[in-house]
């Protein structure tokens, strides 16, 4: 058993903690919910199940790196609230009711995320060396990794002014959020696991993406919500794309660090 501290566990967190949040903002979306209180129990609830399965995927018996992940997903949802343009006009015109949000966001994910991982730990114990939890490790790491990724691009190759962009420009800070979310997933997964899960690091990554798109739809934008069959097979070989990206990922991973701790 590998007790020692893992930085690559904590990048993993980072993405499966923001993974399990996003999830459940898509679950929310559907629900159509009108309560936030109902909304912040299923921020919460997201957060949780990013740590419970984080701790499953660290190595060894530690809550510290989903901890550590679930705080640094936190910061960023603030940091972006704070930093981006219609965010800082929230901030300054509605500045009460805006820290109100951000906090009890903030304070839902951080608790849910910590207790999600004591609980996975103290339930479980011990990760697994099966290859096949994987599939959803992968799936929700590289589904946060993916929107993550294209938040960050947004702001660096967008600019301030994302609502004067093109279709084109919005699609190709699209495309290199799912390159870089998918490859950066791969990575912090190959260097994570015990095992060498390539196929179902393959299947986790696709379904990640899939489930990037999906929440990409219900924000409306024109690219996915278009249903014609010539969209929906190229968001299919987008998301075959994004799954031998985060294979890709893996297997570096893996050879630079996983099998280092490999059963």
């Amino acid at each position: 058993m590998d007790n020692g501290f893992s930085f690559a566990s904590v990048i993993l967190s980072y993405f499966l903690v923001g993974g399990g949040m996003f999830t459940a903002t898509l679950v929310g979306s559907e629900l159509r919910l009108g309560s936030e209180r109902a909304a912040f129990a299923l921020f919460a609830a997201g957060a949780f199940a990013g740590g419970f399965v984080a701790a499953r995927a660290s190595r060894g018996r530690t809550i510290l790196e989903p901890a550590i992940g679930g705080v640094a997903v936190v910061a960023t949802i603030v940091g972006l609230a704070a930093t981006t343009p219609i965010g800082k006009l929230i901030w300054v015109m509605a500045q009460d009711q805006t820290m109100k949000f951000v906090g009890a966001v903030g304070l839902a994910g951080a608790v849910g995320a910590i207790v999600g991982a004591f609980v996975s730990e103290k339930l479980l114990g011990e990760a697994t060396r099966s290859s096949i939890p994987w599939i959803v490790y992968t799936a929700m790491s590289t589904f946060g990794a993916c929107l993550l990724a294209t938040l960050f691009a947004s702001l660096l190759f967008l600019g301030d002014n994302v609502a004067t962009r093109s279709d084109l420009d919005l699609g190709g800070g699209v495309l290199i959020g799912i390159g870089g979310g998918c490859l950066l997933a791969g990575l912090a997964v190959g260097a994570s696991s015990r095992v060498r899960p390539l196929l179902a690091v393959f299947i986790g990554g696709g379904l990640g993406v899939t489930g990037f798109f999906a929440l990409v739809a219900r924000s409306g934008f024109p690219a996915t919500t278009d249903a014609t069959t010539d969209v929906k097979l190229g968001l299919v070989l987008l998301a075959v794309a994004g799954a031998i990206v985060t294979l890709v990922g893996t297997l570096v991973g893996w050879g630079i660090v996983g099998r280092k701790h490999a059963s």
